[in-house]
């Protein structure tokens, strides 16, 4: 007997994973579907914040998003003299949302390895 493929995650959050990952969810029970929510969430960055901190503290978006060798290189080149800082202003959305659906994968497998 095949188990139905249905996904009780909220339309917010599925938006922002990866196909592969919706699909496996998805074959899953209600319950293991809100554990991934609930571990995904805490783990998720958010744009806003990470505008913050590009913009007023101290330019550590890189760090926020758990990518220190570029933080770093940002800091001594001065943000790439003010050049890569206004670049960034744009990427931003991208890094941010290619961020969260490493951690939705990371999450997923992580669930799927407890629960072997």
């Amino acid at each position: 007997m095949e188990q139905e493929s249905k996904l009780y995650i909220s339309a917010s959050v599925t938006d922002s994973l990866p196909s592969m990952v919706k699909n496996e969810l998805a074959k899953m029970p209600a319950q293991k579907q809100e554990e991934f929510v609930e571990e995904y969430k805490r783990k998720a960055k958010s744009l806003g914040v990470a505008y913050l901190f590009l913009i007023i503290v101290l330019a550590m978006h890189y760090g926020y998003l758990r990518k220190w060798g570029l933080q770093v290189v940002f800091w001594l080149t001065g943000g790439g003299f003010l050049i890569w800082w206004f670049i960034d202003l744009f990427r931003l959305p991208g890094l941010v949302k290619n961020y969260n659906k490493d951690i939705a994968t990371d999450t997923f497998r992580n669930l799927k390895a407890m629960s072997s």
